[in-house]
């Protein structure tokens, strides 16, 4: 069943916006989970390291 799943052609109109709702979801968790950190005292800008 999965090969045939990968095997199958998927309709790039019908993929296109499930790949940027992902996308988007992903990067509201990213953001939710920098304000928690901050609002919990981690500074994220302290993993960047020396420049």
């Amino acid at each position: 069943m999965y090969i045939k799943f990968l095997s199958k052609e998927m309709d790039s109109e019908n993929q296109s916006w499930k790949v940027w709702v992902f996308v988007f979801c992903l990067n509201v968790i990213a953001i939710g989970g920098a304000f928690y950190l901050k609002s919990i005292g981690i500074d994220l800008y302290a993993f960047r390291g020396t420049s």
